[in-house]
């Protein structure tokens, strides 16, 4: 794959010959067109391809209503033309599902809203309240490269409903809790819920974050 910085022939997207050229945030890329396959070939594939096919189904469908929480998660792994949201697609694929034999599944404990170097959540837990659901950690400040100041990732996700709910920046580690408030209508539904932490860097406006860990269905 590479980017084309200035083109004669204008933006486009489509094939030409054996390069295929499409638009990424407002910059075209080309990468070479996949060849064709014989009938053999094809049958030999078919199989393999299903099962990839099927796996990839199931995991859009988890993530299409995580799509605003994900492009937050997954900023630092948009390189390119690859959009934080196929950055989560791909680390589903691989990590996410438990497998036995041709059987697969998706499984919530497996998959991550945020990825990155700052330090993760110690001890988080959640728990039901007549207000909402009660997120709490243990304040493990100043260790690594966490800071007080750390802001909470929160995520709650339904995906049987394909809802979710999310607050970007909750309270910081050091208070080590965050009460996400729900309508009595959400209180009664599932949720998977998911912490991670995220501290903005003064200088170059980044943002480090964490790997988010998985605190259970409530």
């Amino acid at each position: 794959m590479a980017s084309v910085n200035d083109s004669s022939g204008g933006t486009f997207n489509g094939k030409v010959g054996g390069l295929v050229y499409y638009q990424v945030g407002g910059k075209t890329y080309v990468r070479q067109a996949p060849p064709k396959q014989t009938k053999a070939k094809k049958e030999k594939t078919s199989e393999l391809k299903m099962l990839y096919q099927s796996k990839m189904t199931l995991t859009q469908r988890h993530l299409k209503s995580l799509t605003t929480a994900i492009a937050f998660g997954f900023q630092n792994y948009a390189v390119g033309a690859k959009r934080p949201f196929h950055a989560c697609v791909s680390y589903t694929l691989l990590n996410g599902f438990l497998e036995d034999g041709k059987s697969f599944a998706l499984d919530p404990s497996l998959f991550k809203i945020s990825r990155g170097n700052l330090l993760q959540p110690h001890n988080p837990k959640a728990e039901k309240t007549e207000d909402g659901i009660l997120v709490t950690w243990d304040n493990n400040s100043y260790v690594s490269n966490s800071k007080p100041w750390d802001k909470a990732f929160i995520v709650l996700h339904n995906p049987e409903e394909m809802i979710s709910e999310y607050v970007i920046f909750g309270n910081d580690r050091s208070s080590e809790s965050h009460l996400f408030p729900l309508s009595v209508n959400s209180l009664k539904g599932k949720w998977h819920v998911y912490l991670a932490f995220n501290q903005e860097q003064t200088k170059s406006g980044e943002m480090l974050l964490s790997d988010s860990v998985y605190l259970g269905l409530i």
